[in-house]
């Protein structure tokens, strides 16, 4: 008989050596529940993990069940997952398996030799082995986006993981039956958004397509009704009277429209609107809505009282300790306590830096000593991500002169509110109170030379 220890090691060994991932925490709980109590609910195991019955029942479960049935190479459920990986185990002793699990062995992580390096550009794709979970957003989001009428916000500098995360959240709902659509507010021409009705139109249109329906906007938008209650017509009476299933919009890059502050507290408006409809008529209850906006442009107050005072907001930070170790580790890096130090010092746990570095590290195309003595040299490996943001503060001066202040300070000062947020919002400050400090050391160490 297989125990409990053994059956996961293998379930653990067998994923890796499929995917290049490990199984995340959640799942091994959900597997070590459904090992040890086959005849217990999901609304039970949900109950004693802490988490609602919707997000394992509908979410965590069909995704780990259809995980280990493509690895194993047979369907694969709560209740005859003992059965199945008894029957495996069986198997590659028989067949002299080169890996087999022998008494308590470790499931084996493959080498750095057996994954393809990936450069750190844009989003993470959906299979890379280099994603870390943000924990514990990823199973906020999850839990939250199954509910009718849900809203997301998530917001972050640039290069934080945003979309990352958000086409998992897309991903996660399509498993569950939902159509889906994504839509960058960058593809958008800048006349286009500085007119409420022709933007207006391009959202619509966009949002067809992607949900693969067939643009109606002639046969739903009147002047007579106006921009606003035409989009809505055109939502309510085609496309969510034309789908059964929920739809999840995810709307990237929303703070292209904060330039015409008139127009983004119209469009926030409309989409508050629309949630609100949802408390109480079915049709709106099947739009779920996820906005991810960059914090390097501040939100004007009255913006952010149109539409981000409602739902889940997600403040993505950098990572932690245990995540850098877990990223490293994919990279096949094993890095000692003090020199994980280091790399945090100077990165401050961003996720881009780190996986920038880690790019080069791993090859050996650079050493860490070489790495810390030399992170901001022209050119080295930050020098496009540090002239970028130059380029940014050259173009908002008052914002460049308060982070002047802080790099020149040798403790945290204090700042004007407005700047300490902006800073903070571009990641290059940490606050604590009213007092602003550099984020990392990278920073600290390029601006206090360019600015000098």
């Amino acid at each position: 008989m297989v125990d409990l220890y053994e059956g996961l090691t293998l379930a653990e060994q067998l994923v890796v050596a499929k995917t290049g991932r490990s199984l995340s925490d959640l799942q091994v709980s959900v597997l070590r529940q459904s090992w040890q109590g086959q005849r217990k609910t999901y609304d039970q195991i949900a109950e004693e993990l802490g988490y609602s019955s919707s997000y394992i029942k509908q979410g965590v479960a069909p995704k780990l069940w259809k995980l280990l049935s493509e690895v194993l190479g047979e369907n694969v459920n709560k209740t005859n997952i003992h059965t199945v990986l008894e029957r495996k185990l069986v198997s590659q002793v028989q067949m002299g398996d080169p890996a087999p699990i022998q008494g308590k062995q470790i499931a084996v992580i493959p080498t750095v030799k057996s994954i393809e390096l990936e450069f750190p550009e844009g989003q993470v794709p959906l299979a890379s082995p280099f994603y870390i979970e943000r924990v514990p957003y990823e199973q906020r989001c999850y839990e939250k986006i199954v509910n009718p009428g849900a809203f997301l916000h998530i917001k972050a500098p640039k290069q934080m993981g945003k979309t990352s995360l958000s086409i998992r959240i897309l991903a996660f709902t399509a498993q569950l039956g939902y159509r889906t659509a994504s839509l960058n507010l960058l593809q958008a021409d800048k006349a286009t958004i500085a007119d409420l009705d022709k933007f207006l139109r391009w959202f619509a249109f966009n949002i067809s397509r992607k949900l693969k329906l067939e643009p109606k906007l002639e046969d739903y938008w009147h002047e007579d009704l106006g921009s606003k209650a035409s989009c809505t017509s055109y939502f309510q009476d085609y496309l969510l009277a034309q789908i059964e299933s929920p739809i999840v919009l995810a709307l990237d890059e929303v703070n292209e429209i904060f330039a015409h502050p008139q127009i983004a507290q119209y469009f926030f408006s409309l989409l508050r609107s629309w949630h609100e409809e949802a408390k109480n008529s079915e049709i709106w209850q099947k739009l779920r809505l996820v906005a991810i906006n960059s914090t390097e442009v501040y939100l004007p107050l009255n913006i952010n009282c149109s539409l981000f005072q409602v739902g889940l907001s997600i403040q993505l930070r950098p990572f932690s300790w245990e995540q850098v170790q877990d990223l490293a580790g994919r990279h096949g890096i094993d890095l000692e306590k003090d020199e994980l130090a280091e790399l945090m010092f100077l990165t401050g746990g961003h996720p881009y830096l780190l996986r920038l570095a880690l790019y080069y590290l791993t090859p050996r195309d650079l050493t860490l000593e070489e790495l810390i003595q030399t992170p901001d040299s022209d050119p080295g490996i930050y020098s496009d991500h540090l002239h970028r943001i130059l380029w940014y503060l050259q173009q908002h001066p008052d914002v460049l002169t308060a982070l002047q202040q802080v790099v020149k300070a040798k403790a945290p000062i204090k700042l004007e509110q407005v700047y300490g947020f902006k800073l903070q919002g571009m990641g290059l400050v940490n606050l604590r109170g009213d007092r602003a400090m550099t984020s990392c050391n990278l920073y600290e160490r390029y601006f206090r030379a360019v600015l000098s």
